[in-house]
């Protein structure tokens, strides 16, 4: 009787060949023979991933999360396969665990953005895949996302932005010149359908727009109580990085500063200017840094802000 390894070993052999199915039954024989065999749960999980046998799929990833606690990756693909049976409320759940363990996981906050749009939290969506994208530049399925619920959220300017910035990133990706186009195609409608007085013609369009933030507003408990969860990590955020911005001040600037003063007073030496000079940029690039980190959080707490006022008009 083979050994799990050697099992493995026949799987691996049928995956090179695309052999699925049996890959597969290789795999699930390789489980049951050893329990532990985290490559073959890995292995197993990816396969049903691609079948979409979602179900089994979590399950395996899961056993993977617990044979190894600290592979942030099983959790993210959990929450993925969770949005693609549109469960966004666990997905939800799921990704912001992994985010507990690794805050700097780009495809975390990509796919907590898929969950919160499925949710209708567009606000919150926007902060995810911003967040994403900040830790990866490159991340062009980020960027095309942002760009359709920017889309769906009306902000074309915005809209257009993203998908050209994913479109820079990789000039044939389809599914951004799909979002680019539609950006483009709504900004000239809006254009046309607004008279010299301001006032939208279409109002049929209207209405139907307003039966949508309606249905957005339907929230449950859960929703409603995970949104101010939300906001009051974003305001806790933008208080601790106030708190570090008037701390830099005080423990690194006004020393500096100080101290450049007394230079122009008593010193003559260049090398001395110089060294003084260049601890005053370091300090100054560590207060913009921080200053942009605040900058951002209060500016997704804007955005937010703003959605809200957008739904009790």
């Amino acid at each position: 009787m083979p050994t799990a390894d050697e099992t493995y070993a026949d799987a691996k052999k049928c995956i090179q060949e695309k052999r699925f199915a049996d890959a597969i039954q290789s795999l699930e024989q390789t489980i049951q023979e050893d329990s532990q065999h985290l490559l073959a749960h890995e292995s197993l999980a990816g396969l049903c991933f691609l079948t979409k046998n979602y179900d089994r799929a979590i399950q395996l990833f899961q056993r993977v999360q617990a044979l190894d606690p600290k592979n942030i990756g099983a959790l993210v693909n959990v929450g993925a396969l969770q949005n693609k049976k549109k469960d966004y409320t666990a997905a939800v759940k799921t990704l912001r665990l992994a985010l507990s363990k690794d805050r700097r996981c780009p495809e975390a906050y990509y796919n907590l953005g898929i969950a919160q749009r499925g949710l209708h939290q567009n606000s919150m969506a926007v902060s995810a895949y911003k967040e994403a994208i900040r830790l990866r530049p490159d991340f062009v399925e980020a960027y095309t996302n942002l760009g359709n619920v920017l889309l769906e959220m009306k902000n074309h300017s915005q809209a257009i932005l993203q998908f050209r910035k994913a479109l820079e990133v990789q000039p044939d990706f389809e599914r951004a010149k799909i979002g680019l186009c539609a950006a483009q195609e709504q900004t000239e409608q809006a254009k046309s359908a607004i008279s010299p007085f301001g006032r939208l013609v279409d109002m049929e369009q209207v209405e139907k727009m307003n039966r949508t933030v309606a249905k957005h507003l339907h929230l449950t408990p859960q929703q409603r109580f995970e949104d101010r969860e939300d906001v009051h990590k974003l305001a806790k955020d933008s208080e601790l990085q106030a708190i570090e911005l008037l701390k830099q001040i005080k423990e690194e600037l006004s020393p500096i500063i100080l101290e450049l003063s007394r230079l122009s007073s008593e010193e003559t030496s260049g090398r001395i200017w110089e060294a003084g000079l260049k601890k005053c940029q370091a300090a100054s690039r560590r207060f913009s840094l921080c200053l942009e980190n605040l900058n951002e959080t209060t500016d997704k707490l804007t955005e937010h802000e703003k959605e809200i006022q957008r739904y009790s008009e």
